[in-house]
């Protein structure tokens, strides 16, 4: 079966914020977004690149847990 990576290069924005030091918990929540769009696009893998091409977060998808079924009585 063929890995599908998922690609994301940052905006002039993004990148700004990706390096700002005390944005730590920014990093983790947009790493989360990228994440997130290569479970919906069916990829195995996700790289994020910095606005030089330089891969600065990669990853593999982790897959979402079932939702639980709870009866409401």
């Amino acid at each position: 079966m063929a890995k599908k990576i998922w690609r994301y290069t940052l905006t002039e924005q993004e990148q700004k914020l990706w390096n700002t030091e005390n944005m730590q918990g920014w990093r983790e929540a947009m790493e989360a977004c990228v994440e997130d769009d290569a479970r919906d696009q069916g990829s195995t893998k996700y790289v994020i690149y910095d606005l030089e091409q330089a891969v600065i977060a990669k990853n593999e998808v982790r897959k979402l847990p079932e939702p639980e079924v709870v009866e409401v009585l």
